[in-house]
């Protein structure tokens, strides 16, 4: 075989990876002949970068760590070919000895050889050269045609395609940045269980009795048996969170395994209907409607989201664009024939009664929250999270109750995380834009010109309040502000307001003559709505009308739980109670947060 001249091509995959892929196209500049990056979809500066470094980019979505890596090899031209990852780069004694290794003269590409480097990790700041990190040995250089990627993602490598190849190692460090803080370790966790569990075809853990022991053998052997004390404090942590890395690993084969088999049991090869189910009030149903928002966006297509609630909620499933159908269900009541039933139940709230039913049915998949003996008991996957004092949101806790059954068939796609405590749950929140009712739309006061509000004084005594007089004296201050006051609520709740100010210009009395439905068709076209932590207040969010919310400042009933979820929300939090025994809140700090949150909401319709 005759020898030719040396093109090197450097092929990488990548995906927003801009605090990376700079450091490993330089690292290259000089050395590569061609470098051939393959994305996947970028969002941030990374396409950019690539161009300006004069690379070849090619889009395609996520196939795998092994197919892209060898689709991105297959793409180069040249007559050898060097792999990276983004955020990988080489250093000056690994340039060198490619430098070297390029000048040699002429090589055959299809000869029997491969060029393996040592990896050497950056952890938080500290270079990792204990408790297994390293040497870490990679294949990563070999003529074109001599090799592959192969493995099992996320486990991949490259391997010659001769058995007879020989493995030559080149001199210097691959130089890993993975790591810059314990959110990167985190990520790289849940993406990498992910597509471990998905990929696997092991049988489930006995118990979490063996996780556990899986778990504490990997902390003693990273920490004692691979020498990972001797990296101080950060060979602690890679112990610690490598343990935990372990457990998620197996727990996430458990769940899928065990939801396959319940699957396969009832004659279901996939998930192909979804009950969503929440019970109770209809502000808690507003609140966990992200949970048909995600799904929607990540289940494959053709899965059916059902809204199961009590009859007079119905309006609220009704009204989202992500659901499917509705289903009303009351205590006492059957649930529908068998061949409505679903695969998989997200049991957003703990409803003994409908989860005895279900049970009883024989539902393949129920998820829920196992913090209770007969949920434990009953659930077929259980999440243990406690949420009256955790400082999260109701809406985030409610998509938590899908971790143990997204990686089932027909769910999210893979290494697509749950969204963190942080995120702004109102990307996940659709709903439809509703008529204003006739009821309202026919009164001679709508007619009027002028700024609406809603003010809705109750809340069935499930959240902090204000006292019925001082909701007089905010009703009297948003007139005077020029506001025309629509008053809310149930004919009941009408008992209780004897003493507004039902007299004065511009406050109209609109309680008990809507229902769920017509109230979110009014709310939606109010230029505001003030509440306590109410249905009406979580509708009017929902509906995009801008909201202020009030609120004490004491956990379960605080905002950091149970705050409005929509495009143009304002809290106030009354931080003690008044004498009257309500929210110490005045009035005036109401009418001008009003004023503050239209005027935010009418900016950025203009933005």
């Amino acid at each position: 075989m005759s020898g030719t001249d040396v093109k090197l091509s450097v092929a990488i995959i990548a995906m927003n990876e801009e605090r990376n892929i700079e450091r490993c196209l330089a690292s290259v500049h000089g050395i590569a002949d061609e470098v051939v990056v393959v994305d996947s979809g970028s969002t941030d500066r990374t396409l950019e970068i690539c161009a300006a470094h004069g690379a070849r980019v090619v889009h395609q979505a996520f196939l795998g760590h092994i197919e892209q890596k060898n689709l991105a090899w297959s793409l180069t031209t040249g007559t050898h070919v060097l792999s990276l990852d983004a955020d990988e780069a080489l250093s000056d004694a690994l340039r060198a000895s490619l430098l070297a290794w390029k000048t040699e003269g002429t090589k055959n590409p299809h000869a029997d050889v491969v060029w393996a480097v040592h990896r050497l990790t950056n952890y938080r700041g500290h270079w990792v050269r204990h408790g297994g990190w390293y040497p870490d040995r990679k294949v990563r250089l070999a003529g074109r045609d001599a090799a592959l990627w192969t493995g099992e993602n996320p486990h991949d490598r490259l391997e010659a395609k001769s058995k007879q190849a020989r493995e030559v190692r080149l001199k210097g460090d691959l130089l890993h940045h993975s790591y810059y803080d314990l959110a990167d370790h985190l990520n790289q966790i849940h993406f990498f269980s992910d597509i471990a569990a998905l990929a696997s075809n092991r049988r489930q853990p006995s118990s979490r009795l063996e996780i556990w022991a899986r778990q504490g053998f990997q902390f003693l052997k990273n920490v004692l048996l691979r020498g990972g004390w001797r990296d101080g404090r950060a060979g602690w942590q890679i112990a610690w969170w490598s343990a935990h890395a372990t457990g998620e690993k197996y727990r996430k084969i458990s769940d899928r395994v065990r939801g396959i088999q319940r699957l396969r049991a009832a004659g279901r090869s996939e998930v192909r209907r979804i009950w969503i189910c929440r019970t109770d009030g209809i502000g808690d149903g507003v609140v966990t409607l992200p949970i048909a928002g995600w799904l929607r966006q990540e289940a494959s297509s053709g899965v059916e989201l059902v809204w199961v609630c009590r009859p007079y909620a119905a309006a609220v499933g009704e009204a989202c664009a992500d659901i499917d159908r509705v289903v009303t269900w009351s205590p006492g009541a059957p649930l529908p024939s068998k061949e409505a039933l679903p695969d998989l139940v997200i049991l957003a709230y703990p409803d003994r009664a409908l989860l005895t039913l279900l049970v009883a049915a024989g539902v393949p998949v129920v998820a829920g929250s196992a913090r209770r003996m007969w949920t434990w008991r009953h659930l077929s996957h259980g999440v243990w999270q406690s949420r009256k004092r955790s400082g999260h949101h109701e809406g985030w806790h409610g998509l938590q109750l899908l971790a143990p059954v997204r990686l089932l068939p027909g769910m999210a796609k893979p290494g697509r995380q749950l969204p963190g405590p942080s995120a702004d749950l109102a990307q996940w929140l659709h709903m439809r834009p509703l008529p204003l009712p006739s009821i309202i739309a026919d009164k001679a006061e709508w007619k009027v010109p002028g700024r609406k509000v809603a003010v809705h004084p109750g809340s069935h005594g499930s959240a902090n309040n204000l006292a019925m007089p001082r909701y007089a004296e905010l009703i009297a201050a948003l007139v005077a502000a020029g506001w025309q006051v629509w008053v809310t609520g149930t004919a009941a709740e009408r008992q209780t307001m004897a003493g507004l100010p039902w007299h004065l210009a511009g406050v109209v009395d609109a309680t008990g003559e809507m229902d769920v439905l017509a109230l979110m068709g009014f709310l939606g076209q109010t230029q505001l709505c003030i509440a306590a932590s109410t249905g009406p207040l979580h509708l009017a969010a929902a509906m995009g009308t801008p909201v202020v919310g009030l609120f004490g400042a004491a956990a379960p009933v605080w905002p950091e739980r149970w705050r409005p979820i929509g495009p143009h929300v304002d809290v106030l939090v009354a931080d003690r109670a008044a004498p009257d025994g309500g929210l110490d809140l005045e009035a005036s700090q109401i009418v001008m947060a009003a004023e503050r949150a239209t005027d935010r909401a009418a900016r950025s319709v203009l933005d």
